[in-house]
């Protein structure tokens, strides 16, 4: 039977590869191999030949700290989105569900050191939608403010309750941003 892969596993791999281009790709892996088959794995394909699970390498090129940081951020995004596309993640002795509303708990199998694990729902199958994960082009959830407008704004102010009466801490001398900053008024 001739296998496709989630729509959802597909972009969020491309995601991957638009983010980190120069990342490793040694242990991906969708399909499952003979282990796999001789149990129940999404790595292999259901009855109308999805398969519904993705490993994606965690060395990205970077320090593997940005690995652990971007595989929360997945976790995150899973838990709060509204369209449940992800049904687990298994990464370094891990696992996150919604079993415990995606905290990260002890995983016994495989540790998923070399690889991060995702697993996908049905709902996956045909969505190809964009992830909005910051670290693979999503929005970041800081706020759009511009902080040094912001302070900028607040030392115009003569309402403002820094020290110096709004023009900075009140030295003469540049020793930090609020002194450079009134010094540009």
């Amino acid at each position: 039977m001739a296998w496709k892969l989630s729509k959802s596993a597909a972009q969020l791999r491309e995601q991957l590869d638009d983010s980190y281009p120069e990342r490793s790709r040694k242990s991906d892996g969708t399909i499952g191999d003979a282990r796999h088959l001789a149990r129940k794995s999404d790595h292999n394909p259901d009855k109308d030949g999805w398969v519904r699970a993705i490993d994606l390498t965690a060395d990205l090129g970077v320090d593997l700290d940005e690995t652990a940081h971007l595989v929360d951020q997945i976790r995150k995004y899973a838990k709060k989105a509204k369209k449940k596309r992800m049904s687990y993640i298994i990464y370094n002795g891990k696992i996150a569900s919604p079993i415990l509303n995606w905290k990260w708990r002890k995983y016994r199998g495989n540790p998923h050191k070399a690889h991060f694990h995702i697993s996908f729902t049905s709902l996956g199958d045909t969505d190809h939608g964009f992830f909005d994960i910051p670290m693979l082009g999503g929005k970041d959830e800081r706020p759009e403010t511009n902080g040094w407008q912001l302070a900028k704004d607040i030392s115009r102010s003569s309402s403002s309750d820094l020290p110096s009466g709004g023009t900075g801490c009140g030295s003469d001398r540049k020793c930090c941003r609020c002194c450079r900053i009134a010094e540009h008024n």
